[in-house]
């Protein structure tokens, strides 16, 4: 089994050569052998080198602890576990450090004295034997007994700080979670005895990870104010995403393509990962026709994070995936029938827990959305009805988008897909497009006989002519025209079969010749309007609105908006008099 079939679920790999016989670990990186971890790291690099430079750079008496923090699924346990390896591995920084890496949940600790004697637990486990000896295992279980949590304390820092000596290294230790390790803590001066450990005893470091910001970092009357060099993981950017592909599945994939990945993960390592080791040797269209099939197969694990909320939490989690876009905190109590107050509180609490992330808005009025994009898609679909229809025009949209690895727009494409693809295998489009330069009302009268023809079998074909007679008919200075059979494509676009890309390219092309305004008001009115959302955000944002839509149809739009800004710079120069037509 290769690692990387191991390491699909936590991201930040690529593909290792070498064959590991290990079982299938979904969601414990820690379980890995060094090794592998270290062959398969292929992202977030710069922030490992960051926090390797941290411990290279500690001298005298004086620590820089560090504070990673990100959503669920964003690579920080990878990444802390990374710096590990790479201590255990580093001549250099072996010599100076002894990692002790904690559990990722820490059901246990519930007081700064169980925090220490977990990392004797810890310290007993990984420490080699000594010659003196000491078997730290029976010192870890005496002190268990210890019922005193001063004594606790004091007695686990003596046991670590004697072995720091013995070793001659500074202890680092990796703690998960620390937003809701604090959270836990039944002693409000927990806080504030750790940081007086960690400020005067220079054996002992600190690397903690965190799903976001909390007060005790955050607040200057909190014990853990200014402590901390934070380090924030930010999501994935295409070139990432395209690099924990190549490693996972094996593949590269074109960049438009793993855009759309990017958008729909929300450039998330985990969930990126999933998909790639998914859909690594399907197509683009396959593996978005079968994306929720994918996301089916990993029901527990969206399960698990939603039943283990409290009843309250869990209800406006669910509400805001209803919403799907971001909202505001008064939008999801509406949803949720609870009060504001109430509804603020629990939200707050879903973003410590990394389930939900703030999303613009102003300072008074936060706007929040599900940290996990695809469990958010995937809800929707379970559903059905309602969103579900938005969420499924959209996959189908952006597999047609991002499917076509050129900018949108030109007469190129309408030609080549009516020539390709003609359903009937006849010759009355091609001929239409032969002479559509020459003679376009000879070629509006070919794609004329095409739409009264047509059966229903035959939509495609219809919604094709319809293309081109709009063409002929704006190229002889028939606008009103060219605008009717636009109106009738659009009627007929959701049912058939006609390729989505098409319209989209035709639809950008008209909405820079005979106006966005006028386009827009066609792909809203009609039945293709949540088909082509996305087409129609961008174009509302050309014309200076903010319509509020899902993050995912927003970044669709963005990466529209760019290729509309090429299709006008082309049709400066094709077309001077385009935007005017008789």
């Amino acid at each position: 089994m290769a690692p990387t079939t191991c390491l699909v679920q936590m991201g930040c790999f690529r593909m290792c050569k070498a064959k590991l016989e290990m079982p299938l670990m979904k969601y414990n990186p820690g379980f890995l052998p060094d090794q592998a971890l270290i062959d398969s790291f292929c992202v977030r690099r710069v922030e490992l080198e960051s926090l390797l430079e941290t411990l290279r750079e500690t001298k005298g008496d004086s620590n820089v602890h560090r504070l990673v923090i990100g959503p669920r699924g964003s690579g920080k346990t990878t990444l802390v576990l990374r710096v590990a390896a790479e201590i255990r591995r580093d001549p250099g920084l072996s010599a100076m450090f002894f990692p002790l890496v904690l559990p990722e949940e820490h059901y246990e600790v519930s007081t700064c004295g169980e925090f220490w004697l977990e990392c004797v637990s810890r310290l007993a486990a990984s420490a080699p034997p000594e010659s003196n000896g000491i078997d730290l295992r029976l010192t870890h279980e005496e002190l268990r007994g210890v019922a005193s949590d001063r004594e606790l304390e004091d007695r686990c820092l003596a046991t670590l700080l004697d072995f720091a000596l013995r070793a001659d290294k500074r202890l680092l230790v990796i703690a998960e979670s620390l937003n809701t390790l604090f959270q836990d803590m039944s002693d409000p001066d927990a806080g504030w005895r750790l940081r007086k450990v960690l400020q005067t005893e220079p054996r002992i470091m600190l690397f903690a990870t965190a799903t976001c910001r909390f007060d005790d970092i955050d607040h200057p009357e909190h014990a853990l104010y200014d402590f901390f060099g934070t380090l924030t993981l930010s999501a994935l950017r295409t070139n990432e995403c395209a690099a924990l592909w190549e490693g996972v599945s094996g593949k590269q994939t074109a960049g438009r393509e793993i855009r759309a990945i990017e958008i729909l993960t929300g450039g998330s390592p985990r969930l990126t990962a999933i998909i790639a080791q998914f859909g690594g040797g399907l197509s683009f269209e396959r593996l978005l026709d079968e994306l929720m099939r994918l996301v089916d197969d990993h029901t527990e694990h969206f399960k698990s994070h939603i039943e283990a909320l409290p009843p309250q939490e869990r209800r406006v989690y669910l509400a805001l995936a209803e919403i799907w876009r971001p909202a505001t905190a008064s939008e999801v109590a509406k949803h949720a029938r609870l009060q504001s107050s109430h509804c603020s509180a629990h939200l707050k609490r879903l973003v410590s827990r990394g389930a939900v992330v703030e999303a613009g808005g102003t300072p008074r009025r936060k706007e929040y959305y599900l940290a996990e994009r695809l469990y958010n898609i995937y809800y929707l679909v379970r559903k059905r009805g309602g969103p579900a229809a938005v969420v499924e025009a959209l996959i189908r949209f952006m597999a047609s988008f991002y499917s076509v690895n050129e900018p949108i727009g030109g007469w190129t494409r309408i030609v080549t897909e009516s020539e390709e693809s003609c359903s009937d295998g006849s010759s009355t489009v091609a001929d239409a497009i032969a002479i559509k330069a020459q003679a376009p009302s000879q070629a509006n009268e070919m794609t004329s006989r095409v739409i009264v023809q047509g059966t229903s079998d035959a939509a495609k074909d219809r919604v094709r002519a319809l293309w081109l007679r709009a063409e002929a008919r704006y190229a002889s200075g028939d606008a009103s025209g060219c605008h009717s059979d636009i109106d009738d494509a659009l009627v007929l676009l959701p049912e058939s079969d006609a390729p989505l890309h098409l319209a989209i390219n035709q639809l950008v092309l008209y909405a820079a010749r005979l106006g966005v305004d006028q386009v827009l008001a066609s792909i809203e009115q009609s039945p293709s309007a949540d088909l082509l959302l996305p087409l129609s955000t961008a174009l509302a944002q050309e014309l200076g609105r903010n319509p509020r839509v899902s993050k995912e149809v927003a970044e669709v739009a963005r990466d529209l908006r760019d290729d509309i800004a090429k299709v006008r710079a082309s049709l400066v120069k094709t077309e001077p008099a385009a935007s005017e037509p008789s």
